[in-house]
Formats: C-alpha cells, sequence, structure tokens
C-alpha cells in the first residue's frame, strides 16, 4: 500500500520594494553616495541613490515560478539556454509607449540602464539575499510614466558551459511621475529572499549580479533514512535517495517547489527519522551546505510493507 506524508514544508518570504525620484541635473553628483554592502564577513563599496522610503510593490509569482523552475532544473540537470541572458531590466510603461532600461555595469550621464549590485546578510546562521536593482535615465528625454516592471534572470556554470534562465518579470508597480528634459530619473528596486538557513540556499535562485557571482552545478540534495543500523548524518551509510524529480505550481498567490520522496518501510514501522541534506557551491562567494531532520509517522501500522511518498515543499511567498 502507499502512504502520502509531509516530510517539510519550508516557507521562503520574497519581498520586493521600490521607488522613484528625479533631481536636477546639476544634483547629479551630490545625489549618489557611496555605500557600503556585504556579502557574508566582507564589504564592498557601491556608489548608489539613496534607499530610504521604499514602497511595498507586487511581487509577480508567474514570472517568480518560471525562475524557480528553470534554476532547479539547471541546478539538478545542467539545463536551460546557453546563449547569455542579461541580468536585469525595467521596463517603464509612458503615455504613449514603453521605454526598456536595459541592464548596464555602470549608472553613465547621458545615457539609460539598469545596474544591480548584491547584498547578502548573515544573522544567527541564516542568510538573506538583497539585490538593489538601481535604474536610471540621465538624457534630455521627458515622458509621464504609469507603471514600472522589473524583470531579472539567474545563471548556474558547470567546468564546460554557463546554463541561464528566461529573463523574467518578477515585480512591478503602479506608478504615477514625470521626467522632463531637465531631470536625471532614479528607480532603486530592492528584492529580498529573506531568512534562509543553509539548508534552503540551495533551493533559492542566485540573481545575476554585479560582481558575477553564480552556482556552481554540483548537484547535492540527499536524503537519508535511519533504519537503526547506519550512521545516520549527511554523507552516512544510511539508505539515501537524491531529489530529482520535481513539480511547481502556483497556489494562494505563492509558488510552491516540491520534491516527492519514496521511502520504502519494513514490517510494523511506526516511524522513520529523515535526514535532508543540501549544499552548493558559488563563484565569488563563499559554499554553503546544511540539513534539518525530521520523524515521519506513518497512518497505518502493521501491514507487512508499504511505500511512504514524503514530499518535501518549498513555498516561495511574495510580498
Amino acid at each position: 500500500m502507499v502512504q502520502k506524508l509531509v516530510l517539510r514544508n519550508e516557507v521562503v518570504k520574497v519581498k520586493g520594494r521600490v521607488k522613484v525620484v528625479t533631481i536636477k541635473k546639476d544634483e547629479f553628483e551630490k545625489f549618489l553616495q557611496l555605500r557600503k554592502l556585504k556579502i557574508l564577513d566582507k564589504e564592498y563599496e557601491a556608489l548608489m541613490p539613496p534607499v530610504d522610503s521604499l514602497e511595498k510593490n507586487t511581487i509577480d509569482v508567474n514570472g517568480l515560478a518560471i525562475l524557480v523552475q528553470q534554476f532547479m532544473a539547471g541546478m539538478l540537470f545542467a539545463s536551460g539556454t546557453t546563449s547569455s541572458v542579461s541580468p536585469a531590466q525595467m521596463v517603464l510603461t509612458t503615455q504613449n509607449n514603453t521605454i526598456t532600461l536595459s541592464y548596464t555595469g555602470n549608472i553613465n550621464i547621458n545615457s539609460q540602464g539598469v545596474t544591480v549590485y548584491l547584498q547578502i546578510l548573515q544573522e544567527n546562521g541564516n542568510w538573506t539575499y538583497q539585490y538593489y536593482y538601481i535604474g536610471f535615465d540621465t538624457t534630455n528625454s521627458s515622458y509621464t510614466i504609469s507603471q514600472l516592471e522589473l524583470y531579472a534572470s539567474s545563471a548556474m556554470f558547470t567546468i564546460y558551459q554557463t546554463y541561464y534562465t528566461n529573463l523574467v518579470r518578477i515585480a512591478y508597480t503602479n506608478a504615477s511621475f514625470s521626467k522632463t528634459s531637465d531631470s536625471y530619473l532614479f528607480i532603486v528596486w530592492l528584492i529580498e529572499f529573506e531568512n534562509l538557513p543553509p539548508y534552503l540556499v540551495p533551493f533559492t535562485p542566485l540573481l545575476q549580479n554585479n560582481i558575477g557571482a553564480k552556482a556552481f552545478f554540483s548537484p547535492n540534495y540527499n536524503v537519508y533514512f535511519n533504519n537503526g543500523n547506519c550512521n545516520f548524518e549527511c554523507g552516512g551509510n544510511c539508505p539515501s535517495t537524491k531529489l530529482s524529480g520535481f513539480i511547481t505550481y502556483i497556489q494562494n498567490n505563492s509558488v510552491v517547489l516540491e520534491f516527492p520522496v519514496t521511502a520504502p518501510l519494513g514490517t510494523g514501522t511506526t516511524n522513520l527519522e529523515v535526514l535532508l541534506c543540501a549544499g552548493i557551491d558559488f563563484n565569488n562567494i563563499p559554499n554553503v551546505s546544511g540539513s534539518t531532520s525530521t520523524t515521519l509517522t506513518p497512518p497505518v501500522t502493521g501491514a507487512t510493507f508499504y511505500v511512504a511518498i514524503a514530499t518535501i515543499t518549498i513555498t516561495y511567498q511574495g510580498s
């Protein structure tokens, strides 16, 4: 017989905040600030607009679902497009058409573009990804905006090849502001993946960023079962299986990533200790690994044999 059980049910909070600022051209040099950002215990400096007074936006769960699905497919199966994909893009809807701000590494005079600065914070061992997307228009153009959209992508690499996700919309907001020919426009957009325990970091897309940090294809997603006669730890000799197949779907305005895990159980089994171990390697930032364990209690005992279909569910909750 078959029983369906829940191994883990985790929630990853994805938040977005944005603001739009226009300044006079002669205020440009004073407006940008040298800001210290952290990659865990290391710091670097970035020239950015002020990041205070950001307002809530809407996370696009459809785009986020595509990003999560393609990132996990890349990490598990080394799949994805091999043609280079832009790290970021902003689309501004005006009264007459749309304006696209394409990715560039720096903020320049008499140009349009968007750049992205990565920050990784750590508290009590948990990680928070912060992405500061800075859109700018320092040309003489003038227009009135009604909506802003943010697009992003992820990438992972092997020894021989880099694989990219699609460039997808991950956030949007209604807006009402005007840029005049004698002003400069700046958009500050902060996207956060909050409070990730180490074992959840490998399941969370690392978005393309200014320091070129990418995930390395090294599928390290394992589940161990304690049979009472083995070394019950990551890398131990207990019966184990690798996470492979998965599904993604949208539910209650959240993205759900679900892995089924099959665990054969013997006669009269009343519970089963299960250990999830996950790790990920990066370039330009430290590697990370972690684990979490639980006890599955089958609802039926005394059967001669049955299979437990235990699901690992990770919900990416936009707010």
